[in-house]
């Protein structure tokens, strides 16, 4: 697949548009992206945004904060196993 990227973006030698170049890149990457490691870095997301909205909440289960940076159960909270509401 990449090769083909690089086929398409290339010319007699030269890249032809460098934004296509960083399209096909993005792609690829999410092409090569396991379930497992969208899965995480979604519960990373989640937990990032409760870690830095989250104060009063430490303040009656400090516990809470602790498992914010298991990554156990940052992958728990990436499969959907905590609704985080905006």
């Amino acid at each position: 697949m990449f090769q083909a990227s690089l086929w398409y973006s290339r010319r007699q030698g030269t890249i032809i548009n460098e934004l296509v170049v960083g399209k096909l890149s993005v792609l690829v990457e999410k092409l090569k992206a396991t379930k497992g490691a969208r899965i995480f870095k979604r519960g990373y997301e989640k937990a990032a945004a409760l870690l830095s909205k989250g104060k009063i909440v430490f303040a009656w289960a400090p516990s809470f904060k602790v498992w914010l940076k298991d990554p156990d159960y940052v992958f728990w909270l990436g499969a959907g196993g905590l609704r985080v509401g905006t």
